[in-house]
């Protein structure tokens, strides 16, 4: 049966999305300005997104609750470079269904550490391939660069990833009996 969310985990689940946000908008909008490539900005960006998803999953593993926070940072980058260009919208559709895909596996192992890691390469990888469709189907400038390059751009993101994930264990097992974690999932 699916649990009902608190005020508080909600209220944590858009900080975290909103703090996941902030960290990829400093580092990954330069990359992609620098680069000229869009979703260049997801090399960096996939080591927060696997360090924030690590926690988000381990602090609250609810349901919904990978999904809801990716929903919110989704719309958050709507108007910046991060997931490609600026007002590119499809980019919400894109990124929750990913993080759904996510969910759904995680609820179903029962949110084991070790699920998290396929969770993540699953939506990353169902991200950048849903992404660069778009981005060709639409014409968008520069999206050709991908093409011949996005089975290495998955593999290196998963890497990258690996290693947000691996830092997700070690904050997780330093914080994880904390105060205020321990008032967040009360």
């Amino acid at each position: 049966m699916l649990k009902h969310s608190t005020t508080k985990e909600l209220v944590f689940i858009a900080l975290m999305a909103a703090s996941l946000f902030i960290v990829n908008f400093i580092t990954g909008a330069g990359l992609v300005a620098i680069t000229g490539i869009p979703l260049s900005n997801m090399f960096i960006n996939s080591l927060f997104l696997a360090l924030w998803v690590f926690l988000m999953v381990k602090i609250i593993p609810k349901f919904w609750s990978l999904t809801l926070m990716l929903l919110v940072y989704s719309i958050l980058s709507v108007p910046t470079f991060i997931g490609g260009a600026p007002g590119f919208w499809l980019k919400v559709p894109i990124v929750t269904f990913a993080g759904f895909l996510g969910d759904i596996f995680l609820y179903f192992t029962k949110y084991k550490s070790w699920a998290i890691f396929i969770a993540y390469y699953i939506l990353t990888t169902a991200t950048l391939l849903t992404f660069t469709f778009a981005l060709l189907k639409l014409g968008i400038p520069a999206a050709d660069k991908i093409l011949p390059i996005v089975h290495w751009l998955i593999l290196a993101i998963c890497l990258i990833g690996t290693i947000g994930l691996v830092l997700g264990i070690f904050i997780h097992s330093r914080i994880k009996n904390k105060r205020i974690i321990q008032q967040i999932t009360s």
